[in-house]
C-alpha cells in the first residue's frame, strides 16, 4: 500500500498575517495603557538602581583612598593625633562604608595605643553593636578581645571576663589556652576566686604545656585558697 505523501503546510498569505496582528493588538489594546506605565516604571527603577550602585562605588572609591592617605600615620606616634582626625573625618563623612568600618577598627585601636582607654572602649562598643548579626567580616571576636582588653587597663576586671569569657569556647587550640590564661588572671585581679579556680583547673586539663604547668597548679592552689578563706569567713 503506498504511503501518502505529507502535505506541507502552505504559507500565510499577507492579509492573514495583518488580520492576526490586528487581533492580536486588539486584545492587548485595553490593557495597553498599563503595560505602558509598567514599561516606564521598570526602567525608571533599573536607572535609578544603576543610578545607587553608582554612587555607593563613588564613596566607597572616595573613602579607600581617603583611608590610604591616613593608614602611613597609624605608624608614627608623633602623628597620632592628626590620624585620629583623619579617622573620625572619614567616618563622619562615609559612614556606611567598609572603609569607615576598617577606619573605627584603626581609630580605636590607635585610642588605646595612646592609653585613651575609655574612649577606646567607647568605640570598640560602637564597632560591635554596628557589625551586626550575621557578621558581615567576621571581626567579632577580634573587637570583643579587643574591648575586654580597653576594661582591663581601666581596672574593671569583671566587665573585662564578661566580655571575653563567650570567646573562650569559640577559640581553638594554643590561642584557646592563651585565652583562658587571660580569663583566669582576670577572675583573680577581680577577687572571683571560684571562677579564677574553675578557668585554672580547665587549663590544666584542657592543654599539657610542661613549661606551664607548675605555674597554672600554683595559680590554681591559690585560688582555691582563696575560696577556702571566704567560705571560712563565712
Amino acid at each position: 500500500m503506498a504511503r501518502r505523501k505529507p502535505q506541507l503546510r502552505q504559507v500565510k498569505e499577507p492579509e492573514e498575517i495583518l488580520s492576526l496582528a490586528q487581533q492580536a493588538v486588539n486584545y492587548v489594546r485595553p490593557y495597553l495603557k498599563w503595560l505602558m506605565t509598567g514599561a516606564v516604571a521598570l526602567a525608571v527603577l533599573l536607572v535609578a538602581w544603576s543610578g545607587y550602585a553608582y554612587l555607593q562605588h563613588s564613596r566607597e572609591s572616595r573613602a579607600q583612598a581617603a583611608l590610604e592617605q591616613t593608614r602611613p600615620k597609624l605608624s608614627q606616634p608623633e602623628q597620632a593625633e592628626e590620624a585620629l582626625k583623619g579617622l573620625t573625618a572619614l567616618i563622619q563623612e562615609y559612614p556606611s562604608t567598609q572603609a569607615a568600618q576598617m577606619a573605627r577598627v584603626f581609630k580605636a585601636h590607635l585610642l588605646y595605643q595612646t592609653g585613651k582607654y575609655a574612649e577606646a572602649a567607647k568605640n570598640y562598643e560602637e564597632l560591635r553593636s554596628s557589625l551586626g548579626n550575621p557578621d558581615p567580616y567576621g571581626w567579632g571576636p577580634f573587637v570583643s578581645e579587643s574591648l575586654s582588653y580597653c576594661y582591663e587597663a581601666q581596672g574593671e576586671y569583671v566587665k573585662a571576663a564578661q566580655t571575653l569569657k563567650p570567646l573562650v569556647d569559640q577559640a581553638k587550640g594554643d590561642y584557646q589556652s592563651i585565652m583562658l590564661e587571660h580569663l583566669a588572671l582576670l577572675y583573680d585581679k577581680a577577687g572571683n576566686r571560684q571562677e579564677a579556680a574553675e578557668a585554672w583547673q580547665r587549663l590544666l586539663t584542657l592543654s599539657q604545656n610542661p613549661a606551664m604547668l607548675a605555674y597554672w597548679k600554683e595559680r590554681l592552689a591559690e585560688a582555691e585558697a582563696g575560696t577556702s578563706g571566704v567560705s571560712g569567713r563565712n
